[in-house]
């Protein structure tokens, strides 16, 4: 899964950069940005756009856990409070509870299925 460390650490390859460089553009230091790239801490969201719009992708882009390949899409988005809140409110993806809840829930439908299907079947013999 791509954490935002992973992309980061992508996206600066790609160009060719030190973290030290990074850093210095986004005044900062290597050590915090390390951090960040490491899954250690997160980027404060003037950081996190600054880093959207020097790499050219869409804020969104940065901030979801994706198992695919980070595009050059143009930082577009004018209303990027939308993006700064659902960053606020990260989940972890790997909480037990997460997991749990989404189980559950798994169960239900199943039940829910398997109702149907009787349901349909008793049709079917009419």
């Amino acid at each position: 899964m791509a954490t935002l460390g992973t992309k980061l650490r992508k996206l600066r390859d790609d160009k060719k950069m030190s973290q030290s460089q990074i850093a210095d553009m986004l005044g900062i230091s290597q050590s915090a940005y390390n951090k960040w790239e490491a899954d250690q801490a997160k980027p404060s969201s003037d950081n996190l756009l600054k880093l959207s719009e020097f790499h050219n992708v869409d804020m969104k882009e940065l901030l979801e856990e994706t198992t695919g390949i980070i595009s050059n899409n143009i930082f577009k988005d004018s209303s990027v409070s939308h993006h700064i809140l659902n960053y606020a409110q990260t989940v972890n993806m790997q909480s037990p509870e997460l997991i749990e809840s989404i189980l559950k829930n798994q169960e239900q439908i199943t039940k829910f299925i398997e109702s149907q299907n009787k349901l349909i079947e008793n049709l079917l013999k009419k």
